[in-house]
């Protein structure tokens, strides 16, 4: 069983045996309970002379025991267990992980990839790769990483403000796990040459926050999305940013996106002649058809430095 409450409780069984606590008209129960997680409060209760103890939640009990005393009062004896509480209280490690981390070099690669790393190792990575390390290249791809874990490794913005490449393929962090990527990495301060989430999961929601990062951080200079969900909305909202706002990106990719259709072929034709640093767009295996591929990449030798992927 697992106490969930915070529970007054005494260390005496003599103050029990008061008529405030118990009456004598009904057979009554008492817990006893051994456990390290009661904090005394005598010092500060009214009740000074009961000994009071505060039982904090969480704790995790096993019955191991019960008796009944002549008057009447049965008394079930509980053990604590490993409880939610010393889970709390203990730091997570991964020692593999830790190890890479220690023996890699100040400014350098961290690659982690296809190690089944979880959320919880990320707070590893920001803290001993990006704190300490100050790694300027972290790949993580094909890992166990969630939405979570996208939100905690995001924090790595606030303790180090310059990154070569952030590689999170294969991570199903969703638009969820876009989102705060792109809102932390979103400060003029901030440095994110290459950015890669492809199959990520996310959807067109995730290009508009990309979009507001891009507004923002005019360092990116290379974003990959490929084999994701996004459709002709999400590639639209990318690609205005781009045309509309000072930004340095050069690359942006939509390679094995299905939802990318003919629909997108005019806007993109129009928008390739207002580009100035923008040099190379890929929508290959999307969902355009053998004209439309035609069409792009017409439009495509009409500009100098400008190259589209069909």
């Amino acid at each position: 069983m697992t106490w969930w409450t915070l529970t007054s409780v005494t260390s005496s069984f003599d103050v029990l045996q008061s008529p405030m606590y118990l009456g004598r008209e009904k057979v009554q129960t008492i817990f006893e309970i051994e456990t390290k997680y009661g904090k005394s409060i005598r010092e500060y209760s009214h009740l000074q002379n009961d000994d009071e103890i505060l039982l904090l939640p969480g704790i995790n009990l096993k019955v191991i025991g019960s008796s009944k005393h002549s008057d009447g009062i049965h008394i079930i004896h509980l053990r604590e267990i490993n409880s939610f509480v010393d889970l709390l209280l203990t730091e997570y490690h991964n020692p593999k992980l830790e190890e890479i981390i220690q023996s890699t070099e100040e400014h350098g690669t961290l690659s982690l990839d296809s190690m089944n790393l979880n959320d919880q190792d990320m707070k590893i990575i920001v803290k001993l790769g990006v704190r300490d390390k100050r790694c300027i290249v972290i790949s993580l791809c094909n890992n166990a990483i969630t939405s979570v874990g996208a939100s905690i490794l995001s924090q790595m913005f606030k303790y180090y403000n310059y990154f070569m490449k952030l590689i999170l393929d294969g991570n199903q962090i969703l638009d969820k796990g876009v989102e705060a990527i792109a809102k932390n990495a979103s400060g003029h301060m901030i440095a994110v040459r290459i950015l890669k989430l492809n199959s990520v999961g996310m959807t067109d929601v995730g290009c508009q926050y990309l979009a507001q990062m891009v507004r923002v951080n005019h360092s990116i200079y290379h974003i990959y999305l490929n084999d994701n969900q996004i459709g002709n909305r999400g590639l639209r909202v990318l690609l205005v940013t781009i045309e509309s706002c000072e930004n340095c990106l050069k690359t942006l990719t939509f390679e094995g996106n299905k939802r990318i259709t003919d629909a997108s072929v005019d806007f993109i034709c129009t928008m390739t002649s207002s580009f100035h640093y923008f040099h190379h767009l890929n929508v290959r295996d999307c969902s355009i058809s053998a004209e439309g591929k035609k069409r792009l990449q017409h439009a495509a030798q009409q500009r100098n430095y400008f190259t589209i992927g069909v």
